[in-house]
């Protein structure tokens, strides 16, 4: 009996630092997952302003279909 009780705590800190590391990969998983979101979502903000200012401020990406047509 003497032996399993020196076990126990043994077992315990074993325990206890298997769950630390394996909270802290799961938490550092979730951060990188969570940055990979956010930067694809700024992407996806930005991306139709940029494209606007863009077409706005380049003439020779304009079309001839975007001006108008005169009367003759």
């Amino acid at each position: 009996m003497g032996r399993s009780s020196s076990k126990q705590p043994l077992q315990f800190w074993l325990l206890l630092a298997a769950s630390i590391l394996l909270s802290a990969m799961v938490i550092s998983l979730f951060f990188e997952i969570m940055k990979v979101m956010i930067y694809l979502l700024l992407v996806l903000l930005l991306v139709p302003g940029i494209y606007l200012a863009l077409k706005r401020s380049l003439p020779f990406l304009r079309g001839t279909d975007s001006k108008l047509k005169t009367r003759i």
